[in-house]
């Protein structure tokens, strides 16, 4: 008996007993959040997935903030999000000035403990060594998926060493997936590389293409816009589990993002 043969037999077995036990595992599709910038939003069929865990990476001035605050601007409109800050680099005046609504932002900074208690703790053997500022972000970021009632989580790890974002566990970073995807919140993890790895359901990575010159008459050139691209390391959808596995394939995007001073500037002056 061929293995079809066999299958066939045992699922009219069990059809009357357990309905649709061989039937393949439906999953609704994500709702999406739009980053509002149409390359990626293209790139991505309509944005980031909102219940999954996104992980943004990229070295200094890669956009791969100016590309979150873009996403957190469109959710902050009408709902709650959070931006877990682990070395204080989040600027508000430039949040605010991408659109996000700072009325609608629970912004937590995390910070050393003092001289004097971390004297204290080293004195006593035995006792645990205060948290630092990424396990303090850590423990913030999964209150704050426990809780729920938040659109999107920005766990920002932007200023970690490398060699110590790796060094999260990876049973955090699954946790993570499992409370983000039950809270139907989007976590987007910003990191200079990959740490999260098959626990994120979407990888990008960003890096820096050119910058151009802004200047008004004489004054000193400053940067107008710079081009940024985007790259699609990992896409998984939940709903194609028993699809056959297909060798990964990389997408990306360019897109260019403009500074104020360039945006506001008079008929008479112009970049270069």
């Amino acid at each position: 008996m061929t293995s079809a043969a066999l299958r066939l037999q045992l699922e009219n077995h069990l059809a009357l007993r357990v309905p649709a036990a061989f039937s393949r595992k439906v999953c609704d599709a994500p709702e999406l959040m739009p980053s509002g910038i149409c390359g990626v939003d293209e790139l991505l069929g309509g944005g980031i997935p909102r219940g999954g865990f996104t992980e943004i990476v990229g070295p200094a001035s890669s956009g791969r903030t100016a590309l979150t605050l873009s996403i957190i601007a469109r959710a902050s409109r009408e709902n709650a999000c959070a931006w877990v800050d682990v070395y204080d680099a989040l600027d508000p005046e430039s949040a605010a000035a991408c659109g996000v609504n700072l009325n609608n932002l629970l912004w937590l900074r995390m910070k050393e403990k003092p001289a004097a208690v971390r004297q204290s703790f080293a004195a006593r053997k035995g006792e645990q060594k205060p948290w630092t500022r990424l396990d303090q972000a850590l423990k913030a970021t999964d209150l704050l998926l426990q809780a729920g009632g938040f659109c999107a989580v920005v766990l920002d790890m932007s200023d970690v060493r490398p060699q110590d974002a790796v060094r999260v566990p990876l049973a955090s970073w699954y946790r993570f997936r499992l409370a983000t995807a039950q809270a139907r919140t989007a976590l987007i993890l910003l990191a200079q590389t990959g740490c999260a790895q098959s626990s994120a359901s979407l990888a990008l990575r960003c890096a820096h293409e050119k910058s151009e010159a802004w200047s008004a008459g004489e004054q000193v050139a400053l940067f107008g816009n710079a081009r940024h691209s985007v790259t699609v390391d990992r896409k998984r959808g939940e709903e194609n589990i028993f699809a056959r596995k297909k060798a990964p394939q990389f997408a990306s995007v360019v897109w260019t993002g403009e500074t104020l001073w360039a945006q506001n500037a008079q008929p008479g002056q112009s970049a270069r």
